[in-house]
């Protein structure tokens, strides 16, 4: 098991972006429990990591497998990013301000709609900022597959959004 002052650096640096990950794909109370659960696995993973950049991409890889487990053992929708910005829980996107808060609300539902594949291809590439031969590594997929995700994701994307 790790020490827990590595668990807790872990989770200050990486937190938010393993927390809004779980939130494209569940709705915050879930979100909530597989960013647990994530943090969980780390602790308990004792293998040890490249660097720091290995340490976000297992977390993010983590976050979203989990994230997919649960949505498949509960067989539950995506709460919509509609109905939580109908709600005003726009602050739990991860925007500082409320316009800022809207426009991230809006990109996400376009993404949200997408569906997986590209959806998660294409937030680790936009959003997280990870290059398409390390969400390869991710994923396991091709990196030819990934290009081609994320070029589709894209395109639909940009349509969504006009």
């Amino acid at each position: 098991m790790r020490a827990s002052s590595d668990i807790e650096q872990a989770v200050r640096a990486y937190g938010d972006a393993v927390w809004r990950a779980c939130l494209l794909y569940l709705r915050p109370a879930d979100a909530e429990d597989a960013f647990q659960d994530t943090f969980l696995k780390y602790a308990l993973h004792d293998a040890p990591f490249n660097d720091d950049g290995h340490v976000k991409a297992w977390l993010l890889r983590v976050a979203i497998n989990t994230c997919k487990d649960v949505l498949k053992a509960a067989r539950n929708n995506n709460e919509s990013v509609d109905e939580m910005a109908e709600q005003g829980r726009e602050g739990e996107l991860g925007a500082a301000d409320d316009r800022a808060a809207l426009e991230l609300a809006e990109v996400l539902r376009a993404l949200d709609s997408l569906g997986d594949p590209p959806k998660t291809q294409l937030y680790l590439a936009l959003y997280e900022g990870y290059t398409a031969r390390e969400i390869s590594q991710m994923t396991g997929m091709p990196v030819g597959t990934v290009y081609s995700w994320i070029s589709r994701g894209k395109k639909r994307l940009r349509e969504a959004l006009s």
